[in-house]
């Protein structure tokens, strides 16, 4: 963490280790130009977020600014809702597609009978499980605390980073709550820098729970460094990737990316009339996407474009809007699986900084990168894909692509490559499964033996 987080989070006073290491890590993280980003297309689309955004800022540095963050932190907590299987040996955490996606492929593996889910409800809980909750806060006296830190992350960072910071504390709190009725025998998620796994996994490690970490995209450069009892990787790239953040505490497991894999054709770019995907991120600059459109029909002769939005994408879709023209263009259903449309196309267009180019490429459909998402230029090849020769570096319009560089660049020993991407690459599914469904066994059960011995 440089010095100027490290400076401006809060300081231990009234907080334990693990829940100052979980804020100063939504600090890192929601600080970035990236985040920055998205929460400016977010106040662009929702228009309940630029109100509260409008209202904060006549609030400027008083606190009732503070306390309308708290207000939605408050929200949060009382939306967390209790697991319904008392009887789950592992819970789970993952309130975004992309990690849901991951943290299913792993509760498929242990058994739905092993697993249950914590998560939000789209009204707040107003059960005798939440009101006791509050009470045991205010009897420790842990709103002044929790209002203290959110205050001090308000006036130093703004809106958009004291909101997450809420969201953590309210996780942490009830999480703790949860995972110390409950009592499972380990925590799972799919992201080391979200406020909501953040939050819960902190709640886990203040009670000696072991966690399981499943990566559901390659680290960015405000990932923190891994601590959790497990981490199951997609690779050795991922593993060299995430040691330069810092040590990583626990096991590690490699299990590849999800689906079945097939050799890339690179050919795929000769034909003559292809049916051409486009992947958006999930915050889309419109008029690249337009100019890329009119590309794939004139310069391609495109006979079908597929278009697929991020499944956790900011704004709806202004397709329609922007273009006059939409014969030969199929949009994808949000709930599609990315296999499903990926095997639509010949070949794939993503952004630069977008994850979808690994589980494409494993599917054998070559892929081109595109600057085609509203990410600042600091954060160009976030992933290193480019760096490390998984894909070629993102051309500034697709006229400037040459199907022979491209065919020479996927031929020239490309699969021995993708393999430090992909542990997985032409392995069977089920071999994984069995892999990962006995480390984490194994974990439960050497936890349970300390604790016994303990």
């Amino acid at each position: 963490m440089s010095e100027h987080h490290r400076s401006s989070a809060p300081s231990r006073r009234g907080l334990n280790v693990f829940l100052l290491r979980a804020v100063r890590i939504v600090i890192r993280a929601d600080s970035d130009p990236v985040r920055q980003a998205l929460f400016a297309n977010l106040r662009e689309s929702r228009l309940a977020v630029r109100l509260a955004y409008g209202l904060h800022e006549r609030l400027g540095k008083m606190s009732a600014a503070a306390l309308l963050v708290s207000c939605y932190g408050l929200g949060f907590f009382m939306s967390i809702a209790l697991p319904r299987h008392r009887g789950a040996r592992i819970l789970t955490v993952a309130e975004h597609a992309n990690a849901r996606r991951q943290v299913d492929r792993v509760v498929s593996w242990l058994g739905p009978d092993e697993c249950d889910r914590v998560h939000t409800r789209l009204r707040p809980l107003l059960g005798l499980s939440g009101l006791a909750g509050l009470a045991r806060l205010s009897s420790r006296n842990a709103f002044v605390r929790a209002f203290r830190v959110v205050r001090a992350s308000d006036r130093r960072h703004g809106f958009l980073v004291s909101c997450r910071v809420a969201g953590a504390l309210a996780w942490y709190a009830r999480g703790k709550a949860i995972l110390g009725a409950r009592r499972p025998e380990a925590v799972l998620v799919s992201s080391d820098s979200n406020p909501e796994e953040v939050g819960f996994t902190a709640a886990a490690r203040a009670l000696t729970i072991p966690t399981v970490f499943i990566s559901h995209a390659y680290p960015t450069p405000f990932s923190p460094p891994l601590d959790f009892s497990l981490s199951i990787l997609g690779g050795e790239a991922e593993v060299h990737a995430r040691r330069r953040k810092g040590p990583i505490t626990g096991e590690i497991l490699l299990a590849g990316l999800e689906g079945g894999s097939a050799p890339l054709n690179p050919r795929q770019f000769e034909r003559t009339d292809p049916v051409i995907g486009i992947f958006a991120p999930k915050a889309v600059s419109w008029p690249t996407l337009v100019e890329i459109v009119s590309d794939c029909r004139r310069h391609f002769r495109a006979r079908q474009i597929v278009v697929r939005w991020h499944p956790s994408m900011i704004e709806p879709s202004r397709l329609a809007h922007r273009l006059g023209d939409l014969s030969g263009i199929v949009e994808s259903p949000r709930t599609a699986a990315l296999s499903e449309v990926a095997r639509q196309c010949h070949w794939v267009i993503a952004d630069e900084n977008s994850g979808v180019h690994l589980p494409v490429l494993k599917l054998g459909i070559p892929t081109i990168a595109v600057k085609l998402g509203r990410y600042p230029e600091t954060r160009s090849d976030m992933y290193g894909f480019v760096r490390d020769g998984i894909v070629l570096p993102p051309v500034s319009s697709i006229r400037d692509v040459r199907p022979d560089a491209l065919v020479a660049f996927f031929s020239d020993g490309w699969a021995a490559r993708f393999q430090q991407y992909d542990a997985s690459y032409l392995r069977p599914q089920h071999v994984i499964g069995g892999e990962v469904r006995g480390a984490i066994w194994r974990l439960c059960e050497h936890a349970a033996s300390k604790a016994t011995c303990a």
